[in-house]
């Protein structure tokens, strides 16, 4: 990630410069292949399994810190590849030390993974699903702004 520039290191920073913000898109690359086809089944096709209530609870959980701005800024930039703190903090915007209170809850939900090189943390996805969400959802939104 080195070779960026700066201005590809900041297309996850918050639009107008205020952390608040929304994001900027960066253009669509399309994703690599998935090793196993994805079938996308209508509502009501496929009867869901019952789950039991400690599941449906971190699942909750999940969908909570996928509920701050933040932390969507910061798996976006992971969706790219693995990342460590200071090309997050490049890339988002974000302040380092807010940058590292999200990632370590993130780690604590199992929805990122760490390897430390040195004294450097590499961060990445856990595996695949929650990438998944993110880019569903973010499409979502895309494609249904709010009505005027």
């Amino acid at each position: 990630m080195a070779e960026q520039t700066r201005a590809d290191r900041s297309r996850f920073a918050p639009a107008g410069g205020s952390a608040g913000g929304g994001l900027r898109r960066a253009p669509r690359t399309p994703p690599p292949p998935d090793p196993v086809e994805i079938c996308e089944p209508e509502v009501g096709e496929v009867p869901a399994p019952p789950y039991e209530a400690a599941t449906i609870d971190r699942t909750a959980e999940v969908f909570k810190a996928l509920a701050a701005s933040s932390r969507l800024r910061i798996l976006l930039v992971l969706t790219q590849g693995e990342a460590s703190v200071s090309e997050i903090v490049d890339e988002t915007g974000l302040a380092q030390s807010l940058v590292s209170q999200h990632l370590k809850q993130l780690r604590s939900l199992h929805l990122v993974d760490v390897d430390r090189v040195g004294r450097e943390a590499i961060y990445s996805f856990k595996d695949a699903h929650v990438s998944h969400i993110l880019i569903d959802a973010l499409d979502h939104a895309a494609e249904h702004p709010e009505d005027d």
